[in-house]
């Protein structure tokens, strides 16, 4: 009698495969019992399985669907857990329905059992993947939309009622009051490229660790941030923000020691915002040409450097009036500048002052004699009280080089 045949290795395949799609209403029923996943979605998902492990290695036209899968969940908004656990359910569900196949060969089984779980992890990736994908323009496009925000709220015009109420209403929009109080803080780091901006900003908000905002579970605009603003690093906050102090210990971590903060304080309300930054930005500018470095606080400790800037050439004319004949002696006049500079710094105390400069008192006094004869008055009362404007002037003059407009006297036609 002829032996019976035994069946190849691919037909056993081909059987197995049958077996298990022909158990497919089984399968997908037992898979929404246990994950409460809809029956449309759970048979989509078979059918990509089987596709899957009916190739010995996921091709790549494969892995691409499972990725498109992926993005088409995440936005319809389901959660990601319950996504892949339904894969591992329905998986489970087929390995069981497998495992019934008694008459199928082993290693056939075995070799299902590789395809199905190699097939499992890469199908999890891709998908994975495709929600990253999702995530990641959801929050480059949020991150877009509230940086257009923000510009407007920090730079738009208030010159109508129209242009305020317009600020007013966006603002609400986006989850801010338009009649709270705000606090700006801004940091200016002399001569820096643009990449090295925003790396420090994504420094700064890991170190003061402001909460994330891109989330589509919390909408709008969460306070604080910390921007790229034209060259700055800017943190936008409440006016009860605590975090001053991280900020203040992150800085020279992140800057090291050449910046220049200017702090508003509190600004009333989004209409204020644009023109307390104006001032910041400018304050900051300041500071910087003067050498001022580290926390130097709000715009008004800056007020009387800045009045000097409002008419360059009004405060080149009171300079002139009050130290040209220091500033025209060919020979000492830089020195009888620093000497003066230095006295009145000293209370006019010639001991002190001698000991500042490095000099004999009998050298700062004679220097002294030689600015009361070049200035034909003595120094004392409220000449002390001009000179000592003056020479801040001249300082502020000297150091800010072009900040400062040239205001002259229209000629009549």
């Amino acid at each position: 009698m002829a032996r019976k045949k035994e069946p190849t290795a691919e037909a056993s395949r081909a059987l197995l495969f049958d077996r298990i799609r022909g158990a497919k209403p089984s399968i997908v029923a037992t898979t929404v019992r246990d994950t409460d996943i809809e029956a449309n979605d759970i048979e989509l998902a078979f059918e990509h399985v089987m596709d899957l492990v009916a190739e010995p290695v996921p091709t790549a036209d494969q892995l691409a669907g499972w990725r498109d899968q992926g993005e088409r969940l995440a936005l319809r908004g389901a959660p990601t857990e319950r996504v892949l656990d339904g894969y591992l359910s329905l998986n489970w569900a087929i390995w069981e329905s497998v495992m019934q196949q008694e008459e199928i060969p082993r290693t056939v089984i075995l070799d299902f059992a590789d395809r199905l779980l190699r097939g499992l992890d890469d199908a999890i990736a891709a998908i994975s993947e495709g929600y990253v994908r999702v995530e990641v323009e959801a929050a480059a496009a949020h991150s877009e939309r509230r940086r257009a925000v923000l510009e407007d709220l920090l730079s738009a015009p208030r010159a109508t009622p129209r242009d305020r109420a317009r600020i007013r209403l966006r603002a609400q929009r986006h989850g801010l009051s338009a009649d709270s109080q705000y606090r700006l803080v801004l940091i200016h780091v002399p001569g820096p490229e643009e990449s090295e901006i925003e790396t420090r900003v994504d420094q700064l908000e890991t170190q003061i660790r402001v909460p994330a905002s891109h989330h589509r579970d919390k909408p709008g605009i969460r306070l604080p941030v910390v921007l790229d603003w034209r060259a700055h690093v800017l943190v936008f906050a409440t006016a009860g923000w605590t975090g001053e102090k991280r900020l203040r210990q992150a800085l020279p971590k992140v800057l090291g020691k050449d910046f220049v903060v200017i702090d508003t304080g509190p600004i009333e309300g989004v209409e204020s915002l644009a023109d307390a930054l104006t001032h910041a930005d400018y304050s900051a500018t300041v500071a910087s040409a003067l050498g001022r470095r580290g926390w130097v606080g709000d715009p008004a400790s800056l007020a009387l450097e800045t009045t000097f800037l409002l008419d360059r050439q009004l405060v080149r004319n009171a300079v002139d009036r009050e130290l040209g004949p220091l500033l025209s002696d060919p020979r000492m006049g830089e020195e009888l500048i620093e000497t003066l500079q230095v006295y009145l710094g000293s209370k006019q105390n010639i001991r002190e002052a001698a000991r500042r400069l490095h000099l004999a008192p009998r050298t700062v006094a004679y220097r002294l004699e030689r600015i009361e004869s070049l200035l034909g008055e003595e120094l004392e009362g409220d000449v002390t009280l001009r000179l000592g404007a003056a020479l801040l002037a001249l300082r502020v003059d000297r150091e800010t080089g072009g900040l400062g407009p040239e205001v002259t006297d229209s000629e009549d036609d």
